[in-house]
């Protein structure tokens, strides 16, 4: 694009005029999805989910957003289009072509580049210790129990005393348990409790 047509682009989208309510103030001017468009932002939604499955850390979250970024760069492709050939009606709707060159630029663009920059940040091994013990206080309806209940199920990461109550204290930060001591006599006993409201949860 020459310099020209871009300046004219510009000022093509500076000059969109704002729609208004029934009292007549202003409020943002909403652009509709076709249906197409909505097809295929749903099938990169299930494609995240799958991307989703094999991540981890920074990068899972990051996974998670990109259908919302698909829906702001497929609103910002539609608008370019317009503002190349500013001729016609301003955009009222995105379509599926729309969405298709988004996806493409975010899940096979992006994604890679997200993934360098997140892959290398690894969960703290705190994190990863208590998503282990929350895992077996789901799977095996743990209650109450001990440091050494832990331990004695010997999973990576959570050998040492040391390890084990890291992680608890990650989940208690979480409001999953809650520390109790037993103060008869000599040293206190340390048990931990699962707060009820996880109960029936998956």
């Amino acid at each position: 694009m020459d310099e020209a047509r871009a300046i004219g682009a510009i000022k093509a989208l500076r000059g969109l005029s704002y729609a208004t309510d029934e009292q007549g103030n202003r409020r943002p001017f909403f652009v509709h999805f076709t249906d197409e468009a909505a097809i295929a932002l749903q099938a990169f939604r299930e494609q995240c989910r799958t991307w989703e499955a094999d991540a981890s850390g920074l990068f899972k979250t990051h996974i998670s957003k990109m259908p919302g970024l698909v829906v702001r760069v497929a609103n910002v492709l539609a608008h370019l289009d317009w503002a190349a050939n500013p001729d016609g009606e301003p955009v009222t709707s995105i379509n599926a072509d729309h969405v298709g060159r988004a996806c493409h630029f975010v899940g096979e663009h992006l994604r890679p580049h997200a993934h360098r920059a997140y892959g290398a940040a690894k969960t703290p091994p705190e994190v990863r210790g208590a998503k282990v013990i929350a895992e077996i206080i789901q799977r095996e309806g743990l209650r109450l129990f001990k440091v050494r209940d832990i331990q004695h199920r010997e999973r990576g990461g959570l050998a040492t005393a040391g390890e084990v109550k890291a992680a608890l204290n990650v989940l208690m930060d979480a409001d999953w348990l809650r520390e109790i001591k037993d103060g008869t006599g000599g040293r206190p006993s340390v048990s931990y409790t699962v707060n009820p409201r996880l109960e029936g949860q998956s």
